[in-house]
């Protein structure tokens, strides 16, 4: 008779191995087509092929995103637009350090601002293999280059274009370029018009940049993900937004990822709480279907009344303060405690985004975006979140004590908090800034900087 024992480890290995093939290859290496919303604004047309490239999730490891490790800071650096004089003055003013600080920036690193500034700043960023998303500005990049790539590969299609651009060049000067584009395309009937996306505008910022980047500078655009999961910290990072629910049901809807505990395998057990945490965080990504979807992740700022996502900051509600309810009515995994009727069987996790410029610095309990407008002239911003300096965490006493944070690290004011106290928030922050004292709440326990730079 065979021993229980062997054959138990054995399975449990086994267990393990799986989910771990599992999380690499399903999770971690996603990658898809163009979403609905995508493909019947910028791609599809005519047949011509998918140009968007997508990769879906990136994983970073606490050795990548190293929060306990005193001798090493996390930097992520909001939307730079091209201006890389402000970045690197930005990382001037920290001191940055690359051997030791894990730089992350958080996408529409490119365009809007000079033309050679963009092309340093993704230059920077490509040799360094600086960690980031990428933005909606930086998608337009890699999807001219894709057509660019393509139109050349033609017969007749990099004549055709390169005598077009000559054109250009010698005869826009001091006009409208959709003016000139829509002159050009009525002189010239030949087919090559029609394989130009519906929509996109030739001789853009975005397709001069694709055009003069490099094939390096390529590789490393298509290989930033639409969003990043940070495990260890419980933290995501994505360029505009990401939703907790799926807005066409009530949070508290057994479909929703919060609103119910997922269930562990054996191997899983014995690490439960960590388990639990990171499977309903991953879920978030795969089962909100507006989380599947990439215009969502690098365009959406709002929620309209009808569930759907929209770009614009003034149509809807701010995705972010459906994060923040969310996330202020997980309750932890405990099932036999009494909690209130909106509560959920989940722990929170913060999101770190840019993009939404109109907004400033929107720092809410749980996401924190760091667009500060630096290409329209205001600042540049970083969230340093580091542990070696002890003044990042203790700033003020006194504030901790009025932000209500116990020995635990939750909040005893959670189950109130609502839209006017996210606003006393933004005024505090606002007030401590003018003060010196730029600390925000990032995560269960932690504390970051912000630190900017101004732009001109």
């Amino acid at each position: 008779m065979l021993e229980l024992r062997p054959i138990l480890a054995f399975s449990a290995l086994t267990g393990f191995i799986v989910f771990i093939l599992y999380r690499g290859i399903s999770y971690e290496a996603h990658t898809f087509a163009p979403s609905s919303s995508t493909s019947q604004e910028t791609l599809g047309q005519h047949g011509l092929p998918d140009f968007g490239n997508y990769r879906d999730i990136a994983i970073l490891s606490a050795e990548e995103f190293p929060l306990d490790d005193s001798s090493r800071r996390v930097i992520i650096v909001g939307d730079i637009h091209g201006m890389n004089d402000r970045l690197h003055a930005l990382l001037d003013k920290l001191s940055y350090d690359k051997a030791s600080d894990s730089l992350i920036h958080a996408g529409d690193i490119l365009a809007k601002g000079p033309h050679k500034g963009s092309l340093a700043v993704l230059s920077y960023m490509s040799s360094h293999n600086i960690t980031g998303v990428r933005g909606n500005h930086d998608q337009k990049v890699i999807e001219w280059r894709g057509w660019i790539d393509w139109i050349r590969a033609q017969p007749g299609g990099r004549k055709w274009l390169d005598e077009l651009e000559e054109n250009y060049q010698d005869n826009a000067e001091g006009k409208k370029l959709t003016e000139w584009v829509e002159s050009a395309k009525k002189k010239d009937e030949s087919k090559w018009w029609d394989k130009i996306p519906e929509g996109w505008k030739l001789f853009s910022d975005h397709y001069n940049i694709a055009r003069d980047m490099s094939e390096t500078d390529y590789a490393y655009l298509k290989n930033l993900p639409l969003k990043i999961h940070v495990p260890s910290a419980h933290a995501f990072i994505v360029h505009a937004g990401l939703l907790p629910s799926d807005p066409n049901y009530k949070p508290t809807n057994p479909r929703q990822p919060l609103a119910r505990i997922p269930d562990l395998r054996k191997d899983m057990l014995s690490h439960k709480y960590a388990a639990l945490r990171e499977v309903q965080e991953r879920t978030i990504l795969t089962e909100v279907p507006q989380n599947t979807d990439p215009w969502t992740n690098i365009n959406m700022r709002s929620v309209r009344d009808n569930g759907e996502a929209t770009k614009s900051s003034d149509d809807g509600t701010p995705w972010s303060d459906l994060w923040n309810r969310d996330m202020k009515s997980c309750r932890g995994y405990v099932t036999n405690a009494v909690k209130p009727k909106d509560s959920l069987p989940c722990m929170p996790s913060t999101v770190v985004y840019g993009h939404a410029a109109s907004r400033g610095l929107d720092v809410k309990r749980w996401s924190i975006g760091l667009d500060s407008g630096c290409v329209y002239g205001r600042e540049l911003t970083a969230l340093v979140l580091s542990s070696k300096d002890k003044k990042f965490y203790e700033d003020d006493v006194e504030d901790d004590a009025e932000d209500g944070e116990n020995e635990d690290g939750a909040d005893e004011n959670d189950e109130t908090e609502d839209d006017d106290e996210d606003d006393k928030r933004q005024r505090d922050l606002t007030a401590r800034r003018k003060k010196g004292r730029n600390w925000v709440r990032f995560g269960d326990r932690g504390r970051g900087k912000l630190v900017s730079v101004k732009c001109y």
